[in-house]
Order: structure tokens, then C-alpha cells, then sequence
């Protein structure tokens, strides 16, 4: 059962024309949106339980799919005004958004809860994007870690509109816009890039995967550092000939690895992968580690079989 107090839930909101349970299911079985399924009546306020795994971590998230409510005409018109000019809310002016009092007061609960939210709507209606208004507030407000602006077609046809001015109003008030109905086959605007930006958020119940080390096989190489000083090789001048000869790559691993300075090691480690880099994908790692290499490749022999070691362990790490 999901824990109703972790802020692990994901707001889906929209029409009830616009099939949000549908979007959510694509989302959670990574499939083409099925435009072909009825829209559920009962989708207003229902709860889907998603167990997000990825390579490096798990968290128990929770949809919770709710219906817009219609705006009142001033509250329609001040969105007209705001998509005319999407600077009109500065983050000192967020309090000029108008919303009723028992919205504010609702999102004050939700935001104990909700790190993130996705507004779905159909380009075909036009008007249906000012539905968005009160969940711009929460957005300024109370700032999720998660705001996607989704449009979508309703029969799976493309809308023949102009959506450059809510792609621009995006830009600017910090939500992600994605164009479901974009039909050109190298389009980014696509349900894996839904789920990604899911799964790249820090998630308050998240924990990481640990993988256990196989030491039946030793630790891969560093791709393109085999060609410094092997971490492994003994010195061959003080092991006697039957050590050499029983002794695995493993225990030389070990020898090495004891030497080391953890500080250096966790320094290394951080460099690579966290930070600004935390979310990087793996040609961007490979790039730093061959950065590293280069570094290596000027030292002295010494000196560079510790740095690969240390190299090798933060690697390591980062796996475990």
C-alpha cells in the first residue's frame, strides 16, 4: 500500500474528454498511447500505484488522476492576459495569481505530497489550456520537482493550431512542454520522454539499488586505461614463484585497493559523478573518464598506477 504521507505522488490533470488514465498506463508500461480506449468516467480522482525502477535506484510512486474545474470568466481572462505575455508573473509577483481559497488552501495539503505534476489538454479546444492557471500558482508556489505540459489529441489526430504561444509560455513559467500530437518521427515530444523526466527526479522515498560484487570475476576494465601499469600485476622481484602462480587478480585488486586514500577516492568519485553531473548520461561519463586517462597518461609510473587504481575504485563505487 502506497505511504499517503510520502511525497511521492504525481498530480494528472485535465478534461474529462482528454484520457489521462490512458496517458498514465503508457507512461507505467512503456506503450504507445492507445487512443482507441474509452475514456473511464471513474478516472476523476483515481490513484494508479507505479514501482519506478531504474538501473541505479527504486521508489513506490502513486498517479493521482483528477478532472480540471471550470474557471470562473475572470480567471479565464487573467490566463488570456498571462499567455499574451508569459513574463506577466515574476517569482515576486506570484501572489497576484488569482485562485479561489479553498484551491490555495487545498494545495497547501497537496504540496506536502506531490513532487510533481502533469497538466494534460487538447490542442484541439484551444481554451482548455487556461485550465491550467491554478497549477501554475501551485507550480510558483510551492515548486515540484516535476511540471510537464502535455498536449494530447483526444482521437489521435494531430490539432491544426498554432502552439508556439504555449510552448513559449512554458519557457518561461518552468514547465516542460511536450507535443504528443507532433507527428514527425524524430520528435523528442514522446511518452519515453514522459517517463524520463520521472525518473530523473529525487524522489523523497527513493533507495538505491545495491549490486552485489561477483568475485568470481574480476572487476571490467576501464575502458581505454588498460594501458597504464595493470593494478593487478605483483612485484615480481619479492613474490616467490607459488605465489605468484595461486594468488587471483582479485587479491591483487585487494593489495592495491588497501593502499588507497578514500578521501582521494570519494574526491574522484564526486568529480564524476555527482554534482552537476549526477544525471548525465553515459557518453558524458565516458568523456570524463577519458579526461582522467589523459591526466594519467602524463604521470610518472608510480604515481599513475595509483591514480588508475583510484580511478577504478570510484568506477567501482558508482556501480555498487
Amino acid at each position: 500500500m502506497a505511504d499517503m504521507t510520502a511525497k511521492n505522488k504525481i498530480l494528472v490533470l485535465g478534461r474529462p474528454k482528454v484520457n489521462k488514465a490512458q496517458i498514465v498506463n503508457s507512461i507505467v508500461s512503456q506503450t504507445p498511447i492507445d487512443y482507441t480506449t474509452a475514456i473511464d468516467d471513474s478516472e476523476d480522482g483515481a490513484k494508479i500505484a507505479w514501482s519506478l525502477r531504474t538501473r541505479y535506484y527504486q521508489a513506490q510512486l502513486e498517479f493521482w488522476v483528477d478532472n480540471t474545474e471550470p474557471l470562473p470568466s475572470s480567471q479565464i481572462e487573467h490566463m488570456k492576459e498571462w499567455l499574451a505575455n508569459p513574463d506577466l508573473h515574476s517569482e515576486e509577483e506570484s501572489s497576484d495569481i488569482p485562485v479561489d481559497p479553498s484551491i490555495a488552501q487545498l494545495q497547501e495539503h497537496l504540496s506536502e505530497v506531490v513532487d510533481a505534476v502533469i497538466f494534460v489538454f487538447d490542442p484541439a479546444d484551444p481554451s482548455s489550456f487556461t485550465d491550467i492557471l491554478p497549477w501554475a500558482r501551485f507550480a510558483k508556489f510551492h515548486i515540484p520537482g516535476v511540471l510537464l505540459c502535455v498536449a494530447v489529441s483526444a482521437d489521435g489526430k494531430p490539432a491544426e493550431v498554432n502552439k508556439d504561444e504555449w510552448f513559449e509560455w512554458c519557457v518561461a513559467n518552468g514547465w516542460e512542454w511536450l507535443d504528443l500530437t507532433d507527428t514527425d518521427p524524430d520528435t523528442e515530444y514522446t511518452v519515453e520522454r514522459l517517463r524520463e523526466a520521472l525518473e530523473s527526479n529525487e524522489w523523497a522515498n527513493m533507495e538505491q539499488i545495491k549490486k552485489p560484487l561477483n568475485h568470481d570475476n574480476p572487476p571490467a576494465a576501464i575502458p581505454e586505461v588498460a594501458e597504464f601499469p595493470s593494478i593487478t600485476t605483483q612485484d615480481t622481484a619479492t613474490a616467490e614463484p607459488q605465489e605468484q602462480a595461486t594468488k587471483s587478480e582479485w587479491d591483487g585488486f585487494d593489495d592495491v585497493a588497501r593502499t588507497l586514500d578514500p578521501a582521494r577516492v570519494e574526491a574522484m568519485h564526486q568529480a564524476l559523478f555527482s554534482g552537476e553531473h549526477e544525471n548525465d548520461d553515459m557518453a558524458g561519463v565516458l568523456a570524463r573518464i577519458r579526461s582522467v586517462r589523459d591526466e594519467i597518461s602524463q604521470m610518472d609510473q608510480g604515481e599513475a598506477r595509483t591514480r588508475a587504481a583510484e580511478l577504478a575504485m570510484a568506477v567501482a563505487k558508482m556501480l555498487t
